[in-house]
Parts: structure tokens; C-alpha cells; sequence
């Protein structure tokens, strides 16, 4: 990935223009709400991904980066909305680029250089928009349900295309197999029909010879001995044209129609209507039960969605959903009718033989129909017609099911129809009037209409065949493949949840150093347990408080984006993701990140100062490597503190005579740079334990405290005979001291609650050199050059020298020894 070296933007989201140096190290923008922080992050996003996350997804209606990503002065000019990254990509050996994006252009940024491999890395960052993380995104992975994490998790570790893949496995599985009973029917159905057509009972090799060869004997063609491979019934038979009336086989539509009279005295036969009944008893006994109709209506339409699911959305309302979480969702559902299946299945189990009975019925009505319509005239057989309609109807409810009402009609119905005997017995005349065929027509007939039979045999076995074969294939590739996958899923989670509790107990080590956590997936869902205290796993929300929440998230967050991207993790923006998380384990917090992540460049967002602090304090934010914002307005954008922008922004103020504004901007500021001033300066600070400390508790300490820093510097510099160091320093101690009798340093001391806060009732005249007294106060602590604050250094232990950020001072306050 890549590390931020600048970031510079323009009139985008609430920022007007703002430039950020970053140096490729960790950053911290920290200010109240409202102060502009997420217009940072926001930016960071755009200019990576052309898109940000808080203007898309759900519960954010009609926003989008087109119309709202400009700030609202600047919404009808797109074109004027950009932000610029300049940027090292550590995998290209340190390579610097750039990369400009407008929300006019968003699908088409500008990448310089445009080589290939920088455009590679900057696809790579493309590809992973979650560096951003938001705590509202962080908890998203510990207290959401199981089915909504598996979809949160698999798609940051890039898996959703293994899950996606594998429902389209399934489907086409499901598919194969749905053809299968159409394909046996279909085998059964040319079997009997080849019966029919030899005048036989039992079909094999010998019975098939034994009633061709003496057809062929007639017609003087040499005996079969095998029918392997594409033997002809009729081979050798030369084509000769049939006889006028020879165009519907005498002796096989005879033999047709005594199938079909067979048939339906079958479907009128009582071994017949007992099956029927049977069947509808336990139909009807099935029905009675609201719940249980209710619920076969569910779990037929459950079973139908999984089958016809494609990857994407539901079959039924079109809804998008993840594999994982849509077979989750109905898997979860049909656990519930686990027992209506099995009665359901039981009921398929004796509509079986009807069907079959249906189906032959239909079969042999349509090969006499196919007969009638060869009859010239053809015979109009409207009866049987209607009746093969009415049987398919009946099967076809019979396959489905459902209604049971329905199902229970059609099996209770009466299948013998007193219409068709009319219809029956015109056939029976028409194939009587035909005349009796010589030997060898019959012989003729017989062969070319059991040819035709065996060649729709075949097909149908070979159809049969493949469809088994494919069935068998699909469903070993589906079930190999989630084999499969799964194992390497419960290896990626194992790892996963390895790392995540090595990462929390790091954090809490002072509480819960035998920490370990549980990752457990199935199908759409991943379950996520916590050890309490020994005490057991729970769900992190069961007993864990919200900042050891917080927490879980960010371990969580960093043992996922560890796993998926190793040592190219280089790069995360954090945004305000642990205000829950006490002080101690913030410092905890920092140490992780410094330890674990030292190759990565973590960009932070905090409204805290405290835990800007001791991001800075641990060594996790360096030098001036922070932003930190004191207000923001529509007009101008956020504003940080910065002496030259408050210093302009107060004589602004005070040449309108708005004393009043001065008074509040110079007070926050100089709370402000006491903060700041203590803290670099190691100043001692009386406690408070609400952590709320008033510009009378902090600019006193900061002035004593460097009075006391440059007095060691004073006494070293005298120990070991430095004439020119003792010369600056008294130089410094002068201006000092000037600066602050300027300020009535002696008069605030004595009563700092009342003295600034009379500031707001003084008239320009008097304010003015307020003002002016101040600047020279706060630049007295301040190197000239590269106006940064004095700080002691080491930050901790013994204070060995008082320097500056750019070193033009570095003043050693260690006395030579004596």
C-alpha cells in the first residue's frame, strides 16, 4: 500500500483549503466536534477511492459524492472540489507519486507518475477502502448479529467471491438433480413404448432378436445376433413407400390402444384409488393443522429460493444478499420445519406411484392421439384431449404439492370418464378398417416402428445417463468445494482469532493476560465468544464494557487487515475510534500500535486532547505531527492553532471593536498554548481528576517552569565555562522576564479566576496592548525560526536539555561534575 506524505485539499466537503504535512508518519487531527476532522478523513477516502462511505450506504437516502462532496458554496462547480495526496509506496522501494481527484472527475483521477506500477499500488489501495475505520464501522464487527458479521468480515478478508461461487456450485447442483426424475420418466416411459412396438413383456438382447429376426426373415434380410453399438432393427431394409392407409401401423396402433384401454382401467382399478386415498388421508391429516399448511407453504417457498438463488439477490423479492448471509437467513428458517419436512417428505413418498400411474396414462393418450391425427380424415379427438389435459393438471399439482386442498381434490377426483368410450371406440373402428397389411408390409411396419421406439430409447438413455453423470459431478464439485473452502475458512478465522487475542491481551495486560477469544463460522454466519475473567465465552456485549468493546473492534480491525494484507499493511486512518477506552489502556493502545505496526502509518482523529497527549507522550506521535483544530465556520473551513492565523484573527477582531470576541479567542488560545507549554516543558500541574484545567491552573506552571529550565541551563552552562551559551541565555532570560512584566505577570498570579475573565469589559484602546503583551509573551517561548514551543528533552526521567524542533536551540541543563 502507501504512506501520506501531504495532503492538500479545496473546497471539498466542509473544508475551503487546507494543506496537512504527514511525512509519511503517524498524524493525529484532534479538536472538538464540528472543528472539521472528518472532512479529513472524508477527503483521504475521495482521493483514494473516489468515494466516501459517509455519503453512501443505508439511512443516507439521496446524498451522494456529486452533489454533496463540494463544499456548499461550491456545489454547482465540482470541478473546483479536489484533493491531492502526495505519496511514498513503500513496495516500489520508496517511490513517490501523486494523485488528484475532483468530484467532477471522480471515476478518473490524475496519477503521477502514470507508470504501471504506481498505478497498481494506488488499484491495490482502491480495492481496500476499509483503511478508514469509524467507530461506527469498528463496532460493527463485535456487536453485530453473527450473519451480518460473517458478510462485515468475509468481504474486508476479500471472501465473498469463494462464498458467491460456491451458491452458484449449489444451484447448478440443485439444478442437475431436478432434472433427474424428468429423465427417468422419460427412459420408463421409451421402455414401454419399445415393449409395446415388439409385443413383448421383458425387454433384453434376446427377447428384442427373437421377436425382429423373424420380421426379417420375411422380408429376407439376414438375422441379428447383437444390437450392440448402432445396429439397425431395420438394417437392409430398403426405402419403399408405404401403402395409402399404411401410414398408421395397423398391428402397432392396435396394440397402442389396448395400452391405452389398459391404462385407464389402471386409473379406475381400486388398487389404484388406494393409493389415492392413502395418499389424501395423509394429505388431509397434514392440513388440519393450520401451523403445519403454514409452514409446508414456507418451507416449499424456502427451498425453492435456495435453489433458484443465484449469488446475488433473493429469487422471490429481489433483495441483494450475500451467499453466506442468504443461506444463512434460510437455513436458520427451515431448522424450524426440520419436522414438517420429514411428514412432507413422507407424503412424497406414497404420491410417487400415482405420478408414475399419471404419467404412463399421459403418454399412452398422447402416442393415440399422435396415431389420430395420421388417419385421413384425421379423427378429432376432443374427450381425449381434454382428458390428457386434465391428468397433466392433476400431475402437475400431484409435483407440487401445495395447496393440500388441491392435492387432496385431485387425489379424492373420479378418473374414469364415460366420454372417452365414444372416442375409444372410433379409434377401434379406424384401426379395423385398415387393411390387414400383406406379411411383408406387416413385417415392414413393424420393423421400421420398432426401429424408431429404439432409437427414442436410446436418446433417452443416453439423456438419463448424462443427467446422472452430471448430477453426480455437480454435486461432488459443490460438496468438495465447501469442503474445502470451509477448511480454509476455519484456518483463516483460527489464525485470525489467534492474532485478535494476543492483540487484546497486549492491550489489557494488567487485567486479562489469559485472554483468549472463539471465531466460530458456519453456513452465513460467524458466532464471535470472548472469555470473561475465566468465567467462560460470551458475546463481547454479555458482560464486557463498552470501552473493552472498543477495543475488540480495533483488535479485531487490526488482526484482519494483518492477515489480509501482512507486511503491506502500511496505512490506516483511525477516526475517533477508542472514546470509550480509558487512559491507561489508550497508553496500552499505543504501545500495540508501535510494537506490532512499526511499518504502518496510522492517521488518527480524536476529540480528545488527553489522547492526543498520550499519543504524543508514548511516542506514537512525533514532533509536530498533528493538526489540532480550535474552530471551524462555513466561510473559512477549519482552523487550527496556529500563532500566526489567532494573532492575524484577533487584529481582525479588535479593528471592528469586537472586544468581546478578541477576549474569548485570546483566552481559549492561551489556554491552548499553556497545554501545549506544559507539557513539552514537563511543568508540574496541581491534579485534577476531572482532567478540566483552567487557564490559572496551566499558564502559571508553564512560566515557572521555563524560568526553572532556563536557571539549570544558566548553572550548566557556567559548570562547564560556556561564555556564549550563558550570553544567549541571559538574552533569553531578559526577554523573558520583559514579557512577562508586559502581561502584569504579578497581578495574574495573585488573582488568575478574576483577571482574564475581565478581559471581555475593556474597550479597544485598553485590549489592544492585552494583546500585544501576550504575543510577546508566548513568543518568548518560542525558537524564532521554526516556531516551535521549547520542550525538555527526554520526555520522561531526567531532564538533560531544553531544544527546539528545528535544534537552533539545545540548551544542556546537565552541571559538569565536580
Amino acid at each position: 500500500m502507501i504512506r501520506i506524505d501531504k495532503i492538500h485539499i479545496e473546497e471539498f466537503r466542509g473544508i475551503r483549503e487546507l494543506t496537512l504535512s504527514l511525512n509519511g508518519q503517524n498524524f493525529a487531527a484532534c479538536g472538538s466536534n464540528g472543528t472539521g476532522k472528518s472532512g479529513i478523513v472524508d477527503a483521504i477516502e475521495f482521493a483514494l477511492t473516489g468515494n466516501v462511505s459517509r455519503l453512501a450506504g443505508a439511512g443516507t437516502g439521496g446524498l451522494s459524492v456529486k452533489s454533496h462532496g463540494p463544499h456548499v458554496d461550491s456545489r454547482g462547480k465540482p470541478e473546483a472540489a479536489v484533493v491531492t495526496l502526495n505519496v511514498t509506496i513503500p513496495a516500489l522501494g520508496n517511490k513517490k507519486a501523486q494523485i488528484r481527484r475532483t468530484v467532477k472527475s471522480a471515476s478518473s483521477p490524475e496519477i503521477i507518475p502514470a507508470d504501471k506500477d504506481v498505478l497498481a499500488a494506488f488499484e491495490s489501495v482502491n480495492l481496500h477502502p476499509e483503511f478508514a475505520l469509524s467507530r461506527r464501522e469498528l463496532i460493527r464487527y463485535v456487536l453485530s448479529e453473527p450473519g451480518q458479521r460473517s458478510k462485515e468480515v468475509q468481504s474486508l478478508l476479500r471472501l465473498e467471491d469463494i462464498e458467491k461461487l460456491r451458491g452458484v456450485l449449489q444451484k447448478i447442483a440443485n439444478a442437475c438433480g431436478r432434472e433427474l426424475p424428468g429423465l427417468q420418466r422419460a427412459e420408463s416411459d421409451a421402455v414401454k413404448a419399445l415393449l409395446a412396438a415388439l409385443s413383448v413383456s421383458e425387454l433384453n438382447k434376446q427377447t428384442v432378436i427373437e421377436a425382429v429376426n423373424p420380421q426379417r426373415a420375411l422380408l429376407g434380410l439376414a438375422p441379428l445376433a447383437d444390437l450392440g453399438g448402432d445396429i439397425s432393427l431395420k438394417g437392409g431394409l430398403a426405402t419403399t413407400a408405404t401403402s395409402e392407409t399404411g401410414r398408421v401401423p395397423k398391428i402397432q396402433a392396435t396394440a397402442d390402444l389396448a395400452a391405452l384401454k389398459q391404462a385407464l382401467e389402471m386409473l379406475a382399478a381400486s388398487s389404484f384409488k388406494d393409493k389415492c386415498a392413502a395418499a389424501a388421508a395423509s394429505a388431509t391429516e397434514l392440513g388440519k393443522d393450520a401451523h403445519s399448511v403454514d409452514g409446508l407453504s414456507r418451507e416449499s417457498l424456502l427451498k425453492s429460493a435456495l435453489e433458484l438463488y443465484d449469488g446475488t439477490a433473493c429469487p422471490v423479492c429481489d433483495t441483494p444478499f450475500e451467499p453466506d448471509a442468504f443461506r444463512g437467513h434460510l437455513a436458520e428458517k427451515l431448522d424450524h420445519l426440520e419436522d414438517l419436512g420429514k411428514r412432507r417428505a413422507a407424503l412424497e413418498a406414497e404420491l410417487k406411484p400415482v405420478l408414475d400411474d399419471l404419467f404412463s396414462a399421459g403418454t399412452a393418450l398422447t402416442t393415440m392421439i399422435d396415431h389420430a391425427g395420421l388417419f385421413s380424415p384425421k379423427i378429432d379427438l376432443v374427450a381425449l384431449n381434454e382428458f390428457r389435459s386434465v391428468l397433466r393438471a392433476r400431475y402437475l399439482q400431484l409435483q407440487k404439492l401445495l395447496p393440500l386442498d388441491d392435492t387432496v381434490a385431485v387425489l379424492t377426483a373420479p378418473y374414469g370418464v364415460p366420454e372417452l368410450g365414444t372416442e375409444l371406440t372410433t379409434l377401434g373402428k379406424a384401426i379395423a378398417a385398415i387393411p390387414e397389411p400383406s406379411k411383408q408390409d406387416a413385417a415392414r411396419d413393424f420393423l421400421v416402428l420398432a426401429q424408431e421406439r429404439l432409437e427414442q430409447l436410446r436418446i433417452a438413455r443416453q439423456k438419463h445417463a448424462a443427467g446422472k453423470l452430471r448430477a453426480e459431478r455437480a454435486a461432488k464439485i459443490s460438496s468438495t468445494y465447501a469442503t474445502v473452502t470451509t477448511a480454509a475458512l476455519e484456518k483463516i478465522y483460527k489464525d485470525v482469532e489467534t492474532t485478535f487475542a494476543s492483540y487484546y491481551r497486549k492491550i489489557n495486560e494488567d487485567d486479562e493476560n489469559t485472554f483468549t477469544a472463539k471465531l466460530m463460522p458456519s453456513i452465513g454466519r460467524l458466532a464471535f465468544d470472548v472469555d470473561f475473567y475465566g468465567r467462560g465465552h460470551f458475546p463481547p456485549g454479555a458482560y464486557h464494557s463498552e470501552g473493552h468493546q472498543d477495543g475488540m473492534g480495533l483488535c479485531l480491525y487490526l488482526a484482519l487487515m494483518n492477515h489480509l494484507l501482512g507486511a503491506n499493511f502500511t496505512f490506516a486512518v483511525l477516526d475517533d475510534v477508542l472514546m470509550s477506552v480509558d487512559a491507561g489502556h489508550r497508553r496500552q493502545v499505543c504501545s500495540l500500535l508501535k510494537e506490532r505496526f512499526p511499518n504502518t502509518q496510522f492517521i488518527f482523529t480524536t476529540h480528545d486532547e488527553i489522547w492526543l497527549r498520550h499519543m504524543k507522550s508514548e511516542g506514537l506521535i512525533k514532533n509536530r505531527n498533528f493538526a489540532h483544530f480550535r474552530t471551524w465556520t462555513v466561510d473559512l473551513g477549519p482552523a487550527e492553532w496556529d500563532d500566526r492565523d489567532v494573532w492575524a484573527e484577533l487584529d481582525d477582531h479588535l479593528a471592528k471593536n469586537d472586544v468581546r470576541a478578541a477576549a474569548a479567542l485570546l483566552r481559549h488560545y492561551l489556554e491552548h498554548f499553556a497545554k501545549e507549554a506544559c507539557d513539552r516543558l514537563r511543568a508540574s500541574v496541581e491534579f485534577r481528576g476531572d482532567a478540566q484545567f483552567m487557564l490559572g491552573d496551566l499558564l502559571p506552571s508553564a512560566t515557572s517552569a521555563l524560568g526553572e529550565l532556563l536557571k539549570k541551563a544558566k548553572a550548566a552552562a557556567s559548570s562547564w565555562n560556556q561564555k556564549d551559551g550563558l550570553d544567549r541565555i541571559n538574552a533569553i532570560e531578559a526577554i523573558f522576564a520583559e514579557a512577562k512584566i508586559k502581561t502584569g505577570y504579578d497581578n495574574w498570579q495573585i488573582n488568575t479566576a478574576v483577571h482574564f475573565n475581565e478581559w471581555a469589559d475593556l474597550n479597544r484602546s485598553d485590549f489592544a496592548p492585552v494583546v500585544a503583551a501576550f504575543r510577546g509573551f508566548t513568543d518568548a517561548f518560542t525558537c524564532d525560526k521554526c516556531n516551535e514551543i521549547y520542550f525538555v528533552s527526554p520526555d520522561r526521567g531526567k531532564k538533560e536539555a531544553l531544544r527546539c524542533g528545528c535544534g537552533a536551540l539545545n540548551l544542556n541543563l546537565l552541571q559538569k561534575s565536580a
